[in-house]
Formats: structure tokens, sequence, C-alpha cells
């Protein structure tokens, strides 16, 4: 809530009116006029009244604070674009990545570019670009995000790059940390019977 909404002004009240709406709330919730658990009740918000007061009711700390205000309204807004472009570029991603998965790295990448601490985005661009045998580099994606956000999800992607690349024991390792995340992942049971169905693993379950 912004100072002139906790006083009850517009941002075009005079300087009377600000100081008259504070005069007002301090009033009612001055601690001094209140009861011990009411004080302690209300002690936040009178706090806030206070300093809503102190800061509009001079001119130069009022233009300031209506100048950051403003900027901040406008940095919300774009955030809130560019999340929804990262959101409908990932979901362009997923929807390709196994029919055409050089088209989904395309979207993973720009996703992934607008915000290169996702993991999500990390992950599913490392494995769309090992799925498209274009880049050996996804598996360091993968891995990374992997280690960063230790999840499922991530370590499932992993498992599956690593069967890509032909590291059978590695993708095992890795579909047995998800299931030891989440034992009742479906897909990794099934994706773990496929590597035990894989003569390049066979005989590692065979001395387990």
């Amino acid at each position: 809530m912004e100072y002139f909404e906790i006083l009850g002004v517009s941002r075009e009240a005079s300087d009377d009116e600000i100081k008259k709406a504070y005069y007002k709330l301090a009033a009612r919730y001055h601690p001094d006029h209140l009861s011990h658990e009411q004080a302690t009740q209300f002690l936040p918000y009178f706090l806030k009244i206070t300093k809503a007061y102190l800061t509009l009711k001079d001119r130069e700390t009022r233009d300031k604070y209506i100048r950051e205000c403003t900027l901040g309204i406008f940095e919300e807004e774009q955030e809130k674009d560019r999340k929804n472009s990262r959101k409908k570029l990932f979901e362009q991603g997923m929807r390709y990545l196994l029919a055409d998965p050089i088209r989904a790295s395309k979207y993973f990448r720009k996703a992934f570019l607008l915000d290169q601490n996702n993991q999500t985005f990390k992950s599913y661009y490392g494995l769309s670009l090992i799925l498209s045998g274009r880049d050996s580099t996804g598996l360091d994606l993968c891995l990374e995000a992997a280690v960063n956000e230790e999840s499922s999800e991530h370590y499932f992607n992993l498992a599956k790059c690593y069967a890509k690349l032909g590291k059978y024991k590695e993708a095992l390792n890795s579909t047995k940390k998800v299931l030891k995340l989440d034992r009742n992942h479906a897909r990794a049971k099934a994706f773990m019977d496929e590597l035990k169905n894989h003569t390049g693993i066979r005989q590692f379950f065979n001395r387990n």
C-alpha cells in the first residue's frame, strides 16, 4: 500500500489536506489514545502512518517518492511482460521437445537468455541441445541445473542426456536419483526398465 493510500488522500492532495489526514488518523491510532492491548495491535500501522506523513509533508521528498513509485510501477509492469514472454517461450519449447528438438531448442534458448537464473529453463535447453544432436554443451547445462536446484525433473533430464550420449551407467545413477527424490515418478520407473534392457548396461545390473 503506497503512502497516499495509507493517509487516504490523492496524489494531487495539498499540503494542508495531507496534514489534516495525518492528524485525523493519529488521533485515532496514536498509542497514547489507546489501551495497552490496542496500542500493541495498532503500533505497526501507526508507524506506517507517521512514515507516510513525514515523506509526503515535504514537497521535495514527496516528489521524489512519486517518481520512485512511478518508476517502480513501470518496472513491475515490464517484469510482468518479461515473465509472460519467458513462460510462452518455454511452453512452446515443451510443445516441440520430442517431435522437433531443434525447434524446441530455439524456444528454450530464448527463454533461458531472458532468465539465466531459472534452472528449469537451463535444464530443458540443455536437454533439447542433446536430443537435437547439435551441441554437447547441453550436458553441462543439465548437470549444472541439477546441482544448482536439486529436483526430480532436472535429474530426469540429466538421465536422458546421459542415455542419448551413450553414458548408460551415468544415466542409471541419475535415474536412481530421480526415484530417490520422487519414488512415484512414473517416467523414471519406465526409463529405468529401458536402461535395464540395454546391452550397454546389462552387465552393470548383473553386478548389483
